[in-house]
């Protein structure tokens, strides 16, 4: 047999070697784009695309039908799933049965950009006036101040709000009643309403995986208000 003819052993061993790669870039099957997945730390990330705008959602493990594992958000929709073999499907909004992709090339950590303080002022500033036109009329936004350290986690928490209200298009009455949103610290991610109010809760000490989802921001936005 030469070497360039197909060689199943030689082709399953190549994927287990690859599926024990912690962190790569990855490339769609049916679109050839890439992601970046990072498991070296647990829960593990994954930036839906190769933009450093995207979104890092953050998965926490579970296992899958059948074997393997599957990685699911803080809302419960599976992202990415692994089997013992090496093989991996990803599982994007528009094509929710899954699409495979292949691991193409290793990749360095997913970390939060660092920011400033004046930075994250300037995006709480931004967030408010685009909620302001969204909503003819103002929203106050309210931060505890974050360590250094946690000011990327921070800043990225207000890309999320937006994010969020962005997938709110249409429901704008479901938030008539809504007058502020104050991002708080604390020990794990959270988001919730409390009377005209919402919560955020960041733990920044955790990097991406210490705030909620945009989908995560949304449900808080539309659930009812917690008078506790």
């Amino acid at each position: 047999m030469s070497e360039a003819q197909d060689n199943p052993l030689r082709d399953r061993l190549l994927r287990n070697e690859r599926s024990q790669q912690l962190t790569g870039w990855y490339q769609r099957a049916d679109t050839g784009e890439f992601f970046q997945f990072d498991r070296s730390g647990d829960p593990a990330l994954l930036r839906e695309r190769d933009d450093s705008e995207a979104e890092v959602l953050v998965l926490y493990p579970n296992r899958a039908p059948g074997g393997g594992t599957a990685f699911v958000t803080d809302t419960g929709r599976e992202v990415m799933r692994l089997t013992g073999l090496g093989g991996a499907t990803y599982f994007p909004p528009e094509a929710p049965n899954g699409v495979i992709v292949e691991y193409a090339s290793p990749a360095g950590g997913i970390a939060p950009t660092p920011r400033s303080a004046s930075e994250v002022r300037g995006r709480a500033s931004r967030l408010a006036d685009d909620l302001a036109r969204w909503l003819n009329r103002d929203i106050l936004i309210e931060y505890t101040p974050a360590p250094r350290a946690g000011l990327g986690v921070q800043y990225d928490t207000l890309n999320r709000v937006i994010h969020a209200v962005d997938m709110l298009r249409g429901e704008r009455q479901r938030i008539r009643d809504l007058e502020s949103i104050r991002l708080v610290t604390g020990d794990a991610p959270a988001a919730y309403r409390t009377g005209t109010e919402l919560v955020i809760v960041i733990a920044p000490q955790y990097g991406f995986a210490g705030r909620p989802s945009s989908a995560y921001i949304r449900e808080a936005f539309l659930s009812e208000p917690n008078e506790s």
